[in-house]
């Protein structure tokens, strides 16, 4: 494991997760793991920006917001 390595808890699906990242920024981290760049990125329940730090044990989560119909 790298040491830029880090483990975040990462919101999917039916909970959150336990993601290993070397990413060090939200943009990075989008960059890594395939977020829509239109999603919505919070970072210990605070709502990011490109440049917020992604820190060793932080709760990430990306919520979609361009769901359409019923």
């Amino acid at each position: 494991m790298s040491e830029d390595t880090k483990t975040i808890r990462y919101l999917t699906g039916g909970g959150f997760v336990d993601q290993q990242t070397n990413a060090r920024t939200v943009r990075e981290l989008r960059a890594e793991l395939e977020i829509d760049a239109r999603a919505s990125v919070s970072v210990g329940g605070q709502n990011a920006t490109e440049d917020t730090p992604i820190n060793e044990g932080d709760t990430v989560a990306a919520v979609n917001n361009n769901k359409t119909g019923g």
